[in-house]
């Protein structure tokens, strides 16, 4: 009897169950969509169904942490004065990387880009040992992985943002045409990264404009145009 009635509630859970699964695994593709240009109630809608169905999944910690580290300019780009909220979100990211037992290439490539985002909230006087961290974050991605795009573009911004007095603007380039030459597809159903080279054509194309570079940074944005069509940003690029 007790046999039976053990089976009859996991007949009656069972759809319940499948169906918060189907949710789960749609917000995480929905998660590998997000963009800079992502509507705010949009990334809200994905973070808080994240955070109501909490699990130690790898890629449930990995999309939770993305999601949050673009929400952060979210704030940064269109509410500057919500700083905290900025930092806040650059904080849970980072809590949510930091759940996951092995650190690999993927994680370490954004936590890299997360605590560079930080160092716009470190004090002067650490800034010169946190930056070098962010930089080894990188660089350890690219040891782990060195297929991996992602992690070329984290050590890439990690220069760009480095000023040339303090040995920065060195490897940008190489490390952005590394990234893009890295590109390649993933399957639909999968629920790796694939963000990260769009983002390098833009840096590389600001990267040349600023360099004075205008015949380079013309030839990549139109390469981006033609290999990222239905993507604004570069429709609208003005060199």
């Amino acid at each position: 009897m007790k046999k039976n009635l053990i089976l009859l509630m996991a007949t009656l859970l069972l759809p319940t169950l499948l169906r918060a699964q189907g949710s789960m695994e749609n917000i995480l593709h929905e998660a590998q969509k997000i963009t800079w240009k992502t509507p705010k109630d949009s990334l809200q809608k994905i973070i808080n169904y994240m955070n109501n169905h909490p699990s130690n999944d790898y890629h449930y910690l990995y999309w939770n942490a993305y999601a949050h580290y673009m929400e952060y300019f979210n704030y940064k780009l269109n509410i500057p004065s919500e700083e905290k909220k900025a930092k806040n979100c650059l904080d849970q990211a980072s809590k949510f990387l930091s759940k996951i037992a092995k650190p690999n290439s993927e994680t370490l490539a954004l936590q890299s880009l997360i605590d560079g985002l930080k160092l716009n909230f470190t004090n002067v006087f650490l800034l010169p040992i946190k930056a070098g961290k962010v930089g080894k974050l990188a660089e350890r991605a690219i040891d782990l992985n060195p297929k991996n795009p992602r992690a070329y573009y984290a050590l890439a911004i990690y220069d760009f943002y480095t000023p040339k007095m303090y040995g920065g603007r060195k490897v940008v380039e190489s490390n952005l045409v590394k990234a893009i030459s890295l590109y390649s597809t993933i399957p639909e159903n999968s629920k790796e990264p694939n963000w990260g080279i769009s983002e390098s054509y833009l840096f590389l194309i600001r990267f040349y404009k600023e360099e004075n570079q205008k015949n380079k940074a013309q030839q990549y944005l139109q390469e981006a145009k033609n290999k990222f069509p239905e993507n604004t940003t570069f429709l609208q690029y003005k060199l």
